[in-house]
């Protein structure tokens, strides 16, 4: 015989398995090169606040090329770290998810540099380790590409490595 508890643990299961289901089948459809570019353009800026060039164009250029060298970055990881880093950034370019998780409620192209900056303070302070990993991954992947790239060397009064 079906309890009233029986039922009700039954509707939230099947609740739950909708939702699970139906999230996951929006994170399937997406562009993952769209979103990772959204959120990067995004994110740089505060990453690298100081660092950039004032100039607009040149700012924006340098932005760019640090998209790709994240890009860059990733195409370089196993598969699974691949993977993990499309979802980061589908969750944080899909608006429910993006305002749940980050707090930001404007897409990406409307936060300012200081919204952004406080987000990632909350996910680099968060009790939780899993939103620390991801600011991790932001930061880390951030910081590796705009060092790797050369132009940035002489800023920071880095010759470059030796030629043997």
């Amino acid at each position: 015989m079906t309890t009233r508890r029986t039922f009700l643990k039954a509707g939230l299961l099947g609740g739950a398995l909708l939702a699970v289901g139906g999230f996951t089948a929006v994170l399937v459809g997406r562009d993952p090169d769209a979103d990772r570019r959204q959120v990067l353009l995004a994110v740089i800026p505060a990453v690298l606040d100081g660092a950039l060039p004032d100039e607009p164009q040149a700012r924006a250029a340098a932005v760019a090329r640090c998209a790709e060298g994240v890009d860059t970055a990733i195409a370089g990881l196993p598969p699974a770290a691949r993977a993990e880093a499309a979802q980061l950034f589908a969750l944080l370019a899909i608006p429910p998810s993006r305002i749940a998780l980050a707090g930001v409620r404007s897409s990406w192209d409307e936060t300012g540099r200081d919204e952004v900056a406080a987000f990632l303070e909350r996910w680099r302070q968060h009790p939780v380790a899993l939103m620390r990993s991801g600011y991790g991954a932001l930061h880390d992947l951030t910081l590796a590409a705009w060092y790797a790239d050369e132009s940035t060397w002489e800023s920071i009064g880095y010759p470059g490595p030796l030629n043997l």
